[in-house]
């Protein structure tokens, strides 16, 4: 025995209206959870702040919070230099931003290739980066190439919803530095939910040229 459903015109339009209607309830639902999402999202940006002491120039590195919600758990990575291992770190005990700008100094802890510890100074930045951008690099024409990924700031971060996220930073000159002459740029290179590793931020960075001085 064979049954034959009929659809009416009316049930039909009933059908489109509430599938209409679902799919506007859902996209509404979409856009009130992306407005809650940041509201409550940190954003994290690096700042390389310059100062004058006598004839020297003083670089000083600070994280600050640009978001609408507070980062918690900020981590970093160790940066390689020439067999130096630099760690950035804050000196104190909560590793917090709070929204709307809150900003703290970035210190650096160096691991030397013997396994001991060295003392960073106000000037240690200048010679971290003589290690990253060593004379035989420049001599030898790769400075370009190897200033892609050679600075690399990656930070992890949580937000007050506990969803994870980052930042990639990377530090270079925009001229090929000599003697040494440096003009620092701080570029952003990425900010998303989620988790990065040291290896995908050097891989991102590589993928993106820098820009020169006359660019």
């Amino acid at each position: 025995m064979e049954f034959i459903y009929k659809i009416t015109i009316g049930e039909l339009i009933n059908i489109i209206i509430l599938a209409i209607t679902g799919f506007i309830i859902w996209k509404y639902t979409r856009a009130a959870q992306r407005s809650n999402e940041i509201q409550e999202r940190p954003i994290l940006n690096l700042y390389l702040r310059e100062s004058q002491k006598g004839s020297n120039t003083i670089y000083t590195l600070r994280l600050r919070n640009v978001g609408n919600g507070p980062a918690y758990n900020i981590k970093f990575f160790g940066i390689e230099a020439d067999g130096y291992t630099y760690y950035p770190y804050f000196n104190e005990s909560n590793p917090i931003l709070e929204k709307g700008g809150d900003e703290k100094t970035i210190n650096l802890w160096v691991a030397t290739p013997d396994g001991g510890v060295e003392a960073y100074s106000p000037m240690g930045f200048e010679l971290f980066l003589n290690r990253l951008f060593k004379k035989e690099i420049i001599r030898d024409g790769k400075y370009d190439d190897v200033a892609r990924s050679a600075c690399v700031f990656s930070i992890n971060y949580e937000g007050i919803n506990s969803k994870k996220y980052y930042s990639v930073f990377r530090i270079y000159s925009k001229i090929t530095p000599l003697l040494p002459v440096y003009e620092l740029v701080v570029e952003f290179v990425g900010n998303r939910q989620g988790r990065m590793d040291m290896a995908t931020a050097k891989d991102l960075c590589r993928a993106k040229v820098i820009t020169k001085k006359n660019d």
